[in-house]
């Protein structure tokens, strides 16, 4: 038999036998969609035929996630049309200045299911999602061949690198770029002020940030990180056979989160030279057999969170200190819900005041510029502080976790900090690792004019004043063993993610339940210590005290007591944390007011 006959009957059979099969590997439908992000209030279509023989029948479409679009179907519904949402939309409102940070939640993405239906009982149910754009972390360290998105208004490109084709794009009121060669892109807004894109390919920026006279520890603690070496011990074997330790989807499912690169941009990450290497797929093998180039991009390593362009300019390096650095992965519901949910909390928005960033002792608990440089004498010596023209940024991850600042990483990777004086000597639940990083903000320190955010110093019973003799009024800890501490009860957030939740880090009452059969007496507590607070002159206590730059004399009796009912005023929680200690407290303020000039013991009560 000739080769072509032979092809032929290879043809023959292999329809014969899509025609019999009543099941076709991988359906009998195929959705054809755009691979590439399309771009904000940018039309798509989404087309669909069959396949293996297949009769035509109808195909019903409705959205799935995503913001809402109107789809618009044609044809039996095999092809349906819509417009990605605008940019405002997909962030929930409009962009802040400079490089727009887009998340898989933010960049506009929909996800659309088809079902097919013969007309004769056979039925299929598929998915598909088009993206309006790529994500981006929101730095100025960016790779080629993604659209980077501009706030503000009235962008110039002033220059470029010498081979550069690419310019300024507007659509929709919205200006973006797309470098197309490494180097500088130095731009500026209506207003003059500069912005300058250092863009670059991830498997041709050099891995040198090791280096003696560079970061050599940050980098040695860094090769040790779960966040490096999660793509390695995912393509592990779980056992004799090559099957993938993180499961049989693995690593495709997690290219985009686990390895450096965005997958569908030509950006040299890893889903990029994987394609370059004619690789569809790594396949089931061992981290030592992944092809040279691809190791260099596996794992979480420098270049997925600061880009791999150069060092940014001084005026800049606030940029990896927000969230969305972060949110690039964990901004994900519904199974990575960490960004979501910490935006539901205060701490998204602690720097929404202007004196959180013009008041150093402000900004040590209310930005994560702040707190890092009040924390960390080595941060302290770069100034992050965001331009204003920025808006609020909020204390974010970076607060609170630290990727590279330990040589054994701690779980959760969270960030080492000393212990606020105010607590030294106080006995911590075991474990506490999951609160340690909490105490320096929800600890006043002996130098404030007022306390500030007592939480934890309530909870520990520290911080109170004997208002006769000025010594220290320490009480009791219902709560201290805890297991676990803050983040013990302080555990529950949206219920639509499967992780991350908890950074909504909240305690409602189904936490006070687990112990308690009835509920804390909150509104009393805080009705008799806002009483006591006007009794001793200090005006209306709707704010905290330490926001209306309340100034205590500790020197005095009656100072002294103000400082123990401020205590209990600055924990709206007070009731919930240590209500013994928030009582014995306020007796002791109220023994002070009407003179009795008795010293106030551990036990006093009211």
């Amino acid at each position: 038999m000739t080769r072509a006959a032979t092809v032929a009957l290879a043809v023959a059979l292999a329809a014969s036998a899509c025609r019999r099969a009543p099941i076709c590997p991988g359906g009998r439908v195929a959705l054809e969609a755009p691979t590439a992000p399309v771009g904000f209030d940018a039309p798509f279509v989404v087309a669909a035929r069959t396949i293996c023989g297949a009769r035509a029948g109808t195909i019903a479409w409705r959205q799935l996630a995503g913001p809402s679009v109107t789809l618009a179907s044609s044809d039996d519904g095999f092809t349906v049309r819509a417009l990605t949402p605008t940019l405002a939309t997909a962030l929930g409102g409009p962009p802040p200045w400079g490089v727009v940070p887009l998340s898989p939640r933010t960049r506009g993405e929909i996800l659309l299911e088809a079902i097919w239906r013969d007309g004769r009982g056979a039925q299929e149910r598929h998915e598909v999602s088009v993206a309006a754009a790529a994500r981006a972390r929101g730095l100025p360290s960016t790779p080629i061949d993604a659209r980077v998105y501009l706030g503000g208004a009235g962008w110039r490109l002033v220059a470029k690198p010498s081979d550069a084709g690419a310019s300024l794009e507007s659509s929709g009121g919205v200006t973006s770029l797309r470098p197309d060669a490494p180097g500088d892109w130095r731009l500026t807004d209506g207003g003059g002020r500069a912005l300058t894109l250092r863009a670059g390919r991830y498997d041709e920026t050099p891995l040198d940030c090791g280096r003696p006279e560079c970061h050599a520890s940050i980098a040695a603690a860094s090769a040790a990180s779960p966040m490096t070496t999660v793509f390695a011990r995912g393509l592990a074997p779980a056992g004799d056979g090559h099957r993938a330790a993180f499961g049989d989807a693995y690593p495709g499912c997690a290219l985009g989160c686990h390895t450096t690169g965005e997958p569908g941009v030509a950006d040299g990450g890893l889903p990029d030279v994987m394609r370059e290497l004619g690789l569809a797929t790594l396949g089931a093998r061992h981290w030592q057999d992944v092809p040279r180039p691809l190791r260099r991009l596996g794992g979480v390593g420098c270049l997925a969170c600061h880009g791999p362009g150069a060092v940014p300019e001084a005026s800049a390096r606030w940029s990896i200190l927000r969230a969305d650095v972060c949110a690039t992965c964990h901004d994900a519901p519904a199974r990575y819900g960490h960004v979501a949910a910490w935006r539901t909390t205060d701490m998204a928005r602690a720097d929404r005041d202007a004196r959180a960033s013009t008041d150093e002792t402000c900004a040590r608990c209310h930005t994560t510029w702040g707190f890092l440089a009040h924390a960390s004498p080595e941060a302290a010596r770069v100034d992050r502080r965001p331009p204003a023209e920025v808006g609020p940024v909020g204390i974010t991850c970076a607060a609170c976790h630290a990727v590279h600042a330990h040589a054994t990483p701690t779980p959760a990777l969270l960030r080492a900090v000393p212990r606020p004086a105010l607590l030294v000597g106080a006995t911590l639940p075991a474990p506490v690792d999951g609160s340690a990083v909490c105490l320096a903000c929800h600890t006043p320190a002996p130098t404030d004019d007022a306390p500030a955010a007592s939480a934890a110093a309530l909870w520990l019973g520290r911080g109170g004043l004997d208002p006769i003799t000025g010594a220290a009024l320490a009480g009791p800890t219902p709560h201290a063993s805890i297991a676990g501490g803050c983040v013990g009860c302080h555990d529950a957030g949206p219920r639509d993610v499967a992780r991350g939740a908890s950074h909504a880090f909240v305690a409602g009452t189904a936490s006070c339940a687990r112990c308690h059969a009835k509920a804390l007496p909150a509104d009393e507590l805080r009705a008799d210590a806002r009483a006591l607070w006007t009794a001793l002159g200090k005006g209306p206590s709707a704010a905290p005290p330490h926001a209306r730059a309340a100034r205590l004399d500790r020197a005095t009796p009656l100072g002294r007591a103000a400082w123990d009912v401020s205590l209990v005023l600055e924990d709206p929680a007070a009731a919930a944390h240590n209500a013994p200690y928030a009582r014995q407290l306020l007796a002791a303020a109220e023994r002070a007011l009407n003179g009795d000039h008795g010293a106030v013991g551990k036990g006093a009560r009211r």
